[in-house]
């Protein structure tokens, strides 16, 4: 007799939990693309085909022809020195196979990819999180309605890059490690950085090593678990996959590498381009310049990293400061947008800051504002969000 009252509320809990999963991501994608719209109209004459094409800015483009032509051979078609493979292949090819599929046009099958890999971000989230619906729903406000919305919702491979990693760490929270070497190497086919996310599963492993405790040394105990090893090397198979076409078609395995400095990418110290860019003082007026808010979100970046290592999260801390310093050794272009598309950041983000419900408020109501005034900056070319 009262087993049938505690069935009925588990249901009705699952049920609820249900609505709110699908319900918010929804709900925060059509207030966004009304926000970016908006900003996108004010100054406009009103058109969609112009409103997709407005922001598919920088590396859109790139994406877009990878998409639409491949990769190039050597030399480059129109005799330039830039060439596509600083590119990685996995989210163009996922475009093309989207518009081959449903027969659209490559920008708009483009838009609907990242779309939809935003929206899936955001449901692999919410376990991460801990079913925590106010968590829940300023991380969604943030992928698809926020700041950097335009991010995840054009032509780039943020939300690509915000789903596979989110995968790989449900993976691991849930140790099932052959799923977290998959999606790793798919990861690795999306961005270079992507590779260094094994680090976060050979942290995972050494800790159930710790937790099981088999009284023997790590390295026999691995030797003894065949699915583990599997896991650990098929982890850089994306990279490892597109290093072997590169060599067979360009001749060079490293052109994505070599390629940089056609992009004004060359190795210098991280430390030096953050002075650069922190002391880099707007001529007139108190808002910051470019390089001034790219210097102090990597900053902030890194402070979210010691975070996370402070809440022994030591392997997504890892793979995070990598994420950060590697490009630091370049320059600080485009930090702004890997920075914002962490996701171990953006979870202990939206965790901390919906721990008191006025701070959520707020924090919300900020997110929605800035969409509106940061989908203008980019539409007019705002060089902190390259």
């Amino acid at each position: 007799m009262t087993t049938e009252p505690a069935v009925k509320l588990t249901n009705r809990s699952r049920h609820r939990d249900l609505a709110i999963v699908i319900a918010m991501p929804l709900a925060f994608l059509v207030i966004g693309y009304g926000l970016r719209y908006g900003a996108y109209s004010f100054g406009h004459t009103p058109s969609f085909a112009d409103y997709l094409q407005s922001l598919c800015r920088w590396d859109c483009s790139w994406y877009v022809r990878i998409a639409t032509d491949g990769y190039d051979g050597y030399p480059t078609a129109n005799q330039t020195n830039v060439g596509r493979w600083a590119f990685f292949p996995l989210y163009p090819l996922m475009v093309r196979t989207v518009g081959t599929v449903f027969q659209l046009e490559i920008l708009s099958a483009a838009v609907l990819t990242s779309t939809v890999l935003a929206c899936a971000a955001c449901l692999v989230a919410w376990p991460l999180l801990g079913k925590d619906s106010r968590a829940y729903a300023l991380l969604c406000a943030y992928v698809l309605s926020g700041p950097l919305s335009f991010h995840f919702t054009s032509v780039l491979t943020e939300p690509l890059f915000l789903l596979l990693t989110s995968c790989v760490l449900l993976a691991l929270k849930r140790s099932n490690y052959l799923a977290a070497g998959a999606f790793s190497a798919l990861l690795s086919a999306t961005r270079l950085v992507g590779v260094f996310i094994v680090l976060a599963s050979l942290l995972k492993i050494y800790q159930d090593y710790r937790l099981q405790r088999p009284g023997k040394p790590f390295a026999y105990w691995i030797l003894g678990k065949p699915q583990i090893l599997v896991a650990i090397l098929i982890s850089p198979a994306g990279l490892f996959a597109y290093m072997l076409y590169l060599r067979v078609t360009v001749g060079d395995g490293l052109a994505f590498g070599h390629v940089q400095r056609a992009f004004g990418r060359v190795a210098g110290n991280p430390i030096l381009f953050l002075w650069e860019g922190l002391s880099a003082v707007p001529a007139e007026g108190w808002i910051p310049s470019p390089p001034q808010w790219s210097a102090l979100v990597a900053v902030g970046g890194l402070f979210m990293c010691v975070l996370l290592a402070w809440r022994r999260q030591y392997g997504a801390a890892l793979f995070c400061t990598l994420c950060i310093v590697l490009p630091l050794f370049t320059n600080l272009a485009s930090i702004v947008r890997y920075v914002g598309g962490l996701a171990p950041i953006l979870l202990l983000g939206a965790q901390i800051l919906s721990i008191r419900t006025d701070v959520f408020i707020v924090v919300l109501l900020l997110l929605l504002a800035s969409c509106y005034l940061l989908t203008q900056a980019w539409i007019g070319g705002h060089l902190a969000l390259v």
